[in-house]
């Protein structure tokens, strides 16, 4: 009787074992924790070079990936068990459009062909980190060129944009009568929804259609002795309206497949030659930008753009003038953008409607001179270590003094510089 009971507590905790062994949590509980690494490190069967061929025959390049030209690493870690199997297979380093998934399931297929690590003698489990190369041929990087990387387009063509842009264009009589034709250089940003932001003039170049000079192309408009003035502000206004009213109506640029921030360049025609019923041939010019935003606030940049020559309102104090001839009084609001090169693009025009077309034009004259000196001298504002473009608004007010008592500004507003003229 005493054997038999014995029997069955021998037979019971048999069991039990058995029973503890296949439970998961159990086997959790007694897994070894892997190395990171060992004096023998898991090696693939056939070492590194049949690793790379094993690699290169197994991985097929997700359509996905390749239709947006997408290239670069995935890196995947996977622990090599001690019977040469792999488990718990993660990226550490993505890359997207499919590659993460194909790098996982290539990396899962080569489980059982590799020799296990070994410290001390003994066979452990081993943490491993594979980096994925994925790599398009010269021959799949054209194909897919014009399909991931795109300019961007107006929607409906040329024909529709300047349809939008014609009735902001029509030549004023009075540059008629100066038998002059006029080309406005605009630059501004298509957003990624297909916006138009940060608008601003790169110049005006005049051509004569009557006279000696006639046959010439197109020069600066500061070359020429214009009796009105005011036709270049004009100018200026009407390209600026006629670019707004294209905001929305274009597709963004492509970078990669992804939608994205692009600046264009845009020469706006005004022909005496269409009889002030349409425009000339209007180009684009788009060049691809690589930062997040087409342009950063003052306040976003996590370095500041810094003027070389000292702070800007001592530069602006220095070599601002009030124009000759104007009649405009009170704070006049302009800015312009500091590129990561250091190089400034600018002034902006006002928005003050309830300024006259000759005091734009001799408020914008004025800035764009004292811009020009500013030109390559900034050190650029950074976003995450990488310089981006910054835009700096600014409120210049002009001021008039005759000698009699000032009365107190109670704005509230504060403009970065004061330019006085003395009576």
């Amino acid at each position: 009787m005493k054997q038999k009971n014995i029997f069955t507590k021998l037979t019971t905790a048999a069991l039990l074992s058995i029973a503890l062994a296949a439970s998961p949590a159990v086997l959790a509980q007694t897994k070894e924790k892997p190395f990171a690494y060992v004096e023998q490190m898991p090696a693939f069967k056939g070492g590194a070079s049949e690793m790379m061929k094993y690699l290169a025959s197994n991985i097929q390049y997700p359509s996905d990936a390749k239709n947006n030209g997408v290239e670069g690493l995935v890196v995947v870690q996977f622990i090599v068990e001690k019977d040469g199997s792999i488990s718990e297979v993660h990226t550490v380093k993505k890359l997207g459009h499919g590659t993460d998934e194909e790098a996982i399931r290539v990396v899962k297929s080569m489980s059982g062909q590799w020799t296990a690590g070994r410290q001390n003698g003994q066979l452990v489990r081993v943490n491993y980190t594979m980096p994925i190369r994925f790599t398009l041929t010269e021959a799949e990087r054209t194909a897919t060129a014009s399909i991931a990387n795109k300019m961007p387009q107006y929607k409906g063509g040329q024909e529709a944009m300047l349809k939008t842009m014609s009735s902001y264009l029509k030549l004023p009589d009075e540059a008629k009568q100066e038998n002059v034709d006029a080309r406005v250089m605009v630059r501004f940003y298509v957003d990624q929804e297909g916006n138009v932001s940060n608008i601003r003039l790169d110049g005006t170049k005049l051509k004569k259609t009557v006279g000696p000079d006639s046959k010439l192309d197109y020069m600066d408009a500061s070359t020429f002795s214009l009796q009105n003035k005011a036709i270049l502000a004009w100018l200026s206004e009407a390209a600026v309206a006629a670019v707004k009213a294209t905001s929305g109506n274009w597709e963004p640029a492509l970078k990669k497949g992804q939608p994205a921030a692009s600046e264009v360049v845009l020469p706006v025609q005004f022909n005496s030659s269409t009889g002030g019923k349409g425009v000339g041939q209007t180009l684009l010019a788009p060049s691809m930008t690589k930062y997040t935003k087409n342009s950063y606030a003052y306040d976003e940049a996590d370095v500041k753009p810094t003027l070389q020559d000292g702070p800007l309102n001592k530069f602006l104090a220095k070599n601002l003038r009030y124009p000759k001839n104007l009649s405009f009084e009170g704070d006049y609001k302009t800015g312009f953008v500091i590129k990561p090169d250091g190089s400034v693009v600018g002034p902006f025009m006002s928005p003050d409607k309830e300024i006259s077309k000759e005091d734009h034009y001799l408020l914008h004259e004025e800035l764009r001179k004292v811009v020009k000196l500013m030109d390559g001298k900034w050190n650029p504002g950074k976003v995450d270590g990488q310089a981006v473009p910054v835009t700096y608004n600014l409120v210049i007010r002009f001021v008039t003094d005759d000698g009699s008592k000032q009365p107190a500004d109670t704005s509230g507003a504060k403009p970065d510089v004061v330019v006085t003229r003395y009576k």
